[in-house]
């Protein structure tokens, strides 16, 4: 992972602060810094699905620097194969905060 311990507490602490659903979000590189823009959650079951509005995306992808999209889960140390697809779709880097073991997975983009 190419981030530093600053956004790494802010997701955890986001994550833990929202442990009722998935909560999704940008790590973003801008003016060579990295920020965690979190971003609502739109799923109507967000206790197992996550759902970015295309004006949220559109918005971070024209402002920013898009590192990683970012999404928890609740007690899954795995991407699912919906995350996988979504990450081809959009070609991008994703990163995974597990709440219950508090560990981070990371899987990038085969061009």
């Amino acid at each position: 992972m190419k981030i530093n311990s600053k956004i790494i507490s802010d997701i955890k602490s986001y994550s833990i602060n929202n442990l009722h659903k998935e909560v999704c979000g940008f790590v973003v590189e801008k003016l060579n810094d990295f920020l965690f823009i979190p971003v609502e959650n739109k799923h109507p079951d967000e206790a197992n699905f996550f759902l970015i509005s295309p004006k949220d995306y559109l918005d971070i992808k024209n402002n920013h620097k898009i590192i990683y999209f970012f999404h928890s889960h609740l007690d899954s140390r795995t991407f699912s194969k919906l995350d996988i697809l979504y990450q081809k779709y959009h070609n991008i880097d994703m990163l995974l905060y597990n709440i219950s073991t508090d560990e981070f997975v990371e899987t990038r983009c085969k061009l």
